[in-house]
């Protein structure tokens, strides 16, 4: 699809994009004070941005968020975009089904080449996206097997190798599978501290604004405020 999915759009600057893609789990078990905090960390995370909130000023004019739901479904809540003044976030809602992370990630994938190829139709620059899959089960569904979950860990590596996005897991609760998350973002998964998704979203759009402020060849040091959500590095 590559530029044609974003045909008819035209760049609303010139400055270098920095796309964030958040795939967001709203199966059953996320059901409750999982979900509420949820929602409430994103709301946070677009406050932050819109109103600078610990982070650079030309962060609104380069970030583009999109987010993805899923559960035994996928889907795109909200293309990449820059984000509007006082925009709110799509609220995540659940319906008690299952965790397809596989065909999320797909999604999440196809979504960010396309969004490149926009860019480069439309000359923008761009650091490299990232992608952010956030759950708390196993990633199984009715339309995943253990086959497909190597096959989508092996592209994910190659990728994350040759630097086409960058990928990070986040285990949320107890039940996550954490062995899982990290095997399909190559290395890149963490467990969540309890609840903390406000300070997972503070910390993630220092970061993002850390990345877009940032020029060829800096070295870009993102730990600070990681401690305040992490859990533990080791799975």
């Amino acid at each position: 699809m590559g530029a044609e999915r974003f045909a008819g759009e035209s760049a609303q600057n010139q400055e270098q994009k920095c796309l964030c893609v958040l795939v967001l789990d709203v199966s059953g078990s996320m059901r409750g004070s999982k979900l509420d905090s949820l929602n409430q960390g994103v709301r946070d995370f677009f406050t932050q941005i819109q109103t600078g909130d610990g982070v650079a000023e030309t962060t609104i004019d380069q970030l583009e968020v999109s987010i993805i739901q899923y559960d035994e479904e996928v889907r795109i809540l909200r293309d990449p975009k820059l984000l509007e003044d006082g925009e709110l976030p799509p609220t995540l809602t659940e319906r008690g089904s299952v965790t397809e992370t596989v065909m999320a990630i797909e999604e999440a994938i196809k979504l960010v080449e396309d969004r490149k190829a926009f860019y480069k139709s439309t000359g923008q620059s761009y650091y490299r996206p990232w992608i952010i899959v956030m759950t708390d089960g196993e990633p199984y569904g009715k339309k995943a097997n253990p086959e497909d979950i190597d096959a989508i860990s092996v592209r994910v590596a190659e990728d994350s190798k040759n630097k086409r996005y960058m990928m990070m897991g986040i285990g949320v609760g107890e039940d996550a599978n954490m062995e899982l998350l990290k095997k399909m973002t190559a290395g890149k998964a963490m467990k969540l501290d309890g609840l903390k998704f406000g300070e997972f979203f503070s910390w993630l759009s220092s970061s993002l604004s850390t990345v877009a402020s940032s020029k060829e060849g800096d070295k870009i040091d993102i730990s600070e405020g990681a401690s305040d959500w992490m859990k533990s590095f080791d799975i």
